[in-house]
């Protein structure tokens, strides 16, 4: 297990590693500028991560821990699924505003990783799907939802929060996607059908 002054380290190599991987991509970065920035030597990178890709993957990991920690941890359990919905499209929206680098490089380099990498990434999706599935059926259970394949909607509300966000992070007009998580949260509750 490590010891607090070498998880700080760490910690600090793989916050430097995501400056400058977002800024420069995975080829061109250089472990001498991540050492650099994170103020220790290119030698002690290297006794943390055995290479520029190790690295690499483990920031990736690091980020996602972190962001699925993070909705798991906000969500009370008295919410309605609803509200838990909302809630999770809401620090979606914070994350991605907050740690603009790391998902940016989330969204772009994937040509990066190795099979047993890609492997955790599904595992970690499906774990991220679930999550959202179970939500979706305790909102059927409750009534507040109609009986509707909740796996489906699972990957409707992920594929809507990816493409709701997509803008916070490439765009140089620095989008505003709180204007947008209102009409696609109606969207995805009441779906297209006028009122009859």
């Amino acid at each position: 297990m490590d010891r607090p002054a070498e998880k700080d380290k760490r910690i600090k190599i793989i916050k430097a590693a995501v400056e400058v991987f977002s800024r420069k991509g995975f080829h061109e970065a250089r472990v001498e500028e991540i050492a650099q920035l994170a103020d220790v030597g290119k030698g002690t990178v290297y006794e943390y991560f055995s290479s520029k890709t190790e690295l690499f993957q483990e920031m990736f990991k690091a980020g996602i821990r972190f962001y699925l920690d993070s909705l798991i941890n906000d969500i009370s359990p008295d919410l309605s699924s609803k509200e838990k919905l909302s809630r999770i499209a809401r620090l979606h929206l914070r994350f991605v505003s907050n740690y603009r680098d790391l998902a940016k490089i989330t969204m772009t380099e994937h040509a990066y990783f190795n099979e047993d990498f890609r492997k955790w990434i599904w595992e970690y999706r499906a774990k991220k799907l679930e999550m959202l599935k179970q939500i979706i059926d305790e909102g059927i259970d409750r009534g507040e939802f109609r009986k509707i394949d909740s796996q489906a909607v699972a990957l409707v509300f992920m594929g809507s929060l990816g493409a709701l966000f997509s803008p916070v992070v490439f765009s140089e007009d620095h989008v505003n996607a709180k204007d947008f998580v209102e009409p696609v949260l109606d969207v995805i509750m009441h779906g297209l059908l006028a009122d009859r």
